[in-house]
């Protein structure tokens, strides 16, 4: 691969990695308000259930079984994942930059000493 090829490689992975961290933090601030929601619909549900006089112990089984207490739990998982993935992103695009950037001062050394 030609040092221009590299340099090219190199761009297009900054821009990239550029990407993943918008999107990383775009999707951390839908994590946190999923999350935020999930607490909240589990914290009414909790209260209705303590208004009709149920023990702590059956308001945990209880809630388990709430389809709205679970699809903000839900919510709020896809949302961590989608997080998780794109931090991950984040990890590839910057050990494939610094594999790039390694490459690409192998091949202007050897360019030197020709």
């Amino acid at each position: 691969m030609s040092g221009f090829d590299l340099w090219s490689e190199i761009c297009e992975t900054k821009r990239l990695l550029d990407l993943a961290l918008s999107e990383a933090k775009s999707r951390g601030w839908k994590m946190n308000e999923a999350e935020a929601n999930y607490y909240t619909v589990k914290d009414l549900r909790v209260r209705e259930l303590l208004g009709e006089n149920k023990s702590g112990t059956v308001i945990q089984m209880l809630i388990k079984g709430e389809s709205e207490v679970n699809a903000a739990m839900n919510e709020f998982h896809d949302a961590q994942v989608e997080y998780k993935n794109a931090c991950e992103a984040i990890n590839v695009y910057k050990k494939w930059l610094d594999t790039l950037r390694e490459q690409y001062q192998r091949e202007w050394s050897q360019a030197g000493r020709e």
